[in-house]
């Protein structure tokens, strides 16, 4: 499969928003919209979350794409926003989507 991604947008998580973080920790939330070039599917549109942290010298990265969740980039962009407003990390992205999806 091959896909194409765009920035929808950035956010960071720091201390002010979890007291589990320490002042000199900083993580950094990216969020991407994908478009499916190959299949010939009626989702084309899905998302992808990277999370980049630094503690001290360290560099960690995770991320997690969702690939074919609507054919309406509208509500890709929608979803996006509900993610980067609330800070959402790649490990819990997949729980937030169905959680969107059954409430409609």
């Amino acid at each position: 499969m091959e896909y194409q991604k765009s920035f929808f947008g950035r956010t960071t998580i720091d201390s002010s928003d979890y007291d589990d973080i320490d002042e000199n920790e900083k993580i950094e939330l990216e969020y991407y919209e994908t478009h499916n070039l190959t299949e010939k599917n009626e989702r084309y549109y899905g998302i992808e979350v990277v999370k980049t942290s630094k503690k001290k010298e360290k560099f960690n990265i995770e991320s997690k794409i969702v690939n074919n969740i609507s054919n309406e980039e509208r509500e890709i962009n929608r979803l996006l926003e509900i993610l980067m407003v609330n800070k959402v990390t790649p490990v819990s992205v997949d729980d937030v989507i169905s959680d969107i999806s059954v409430l409609g």
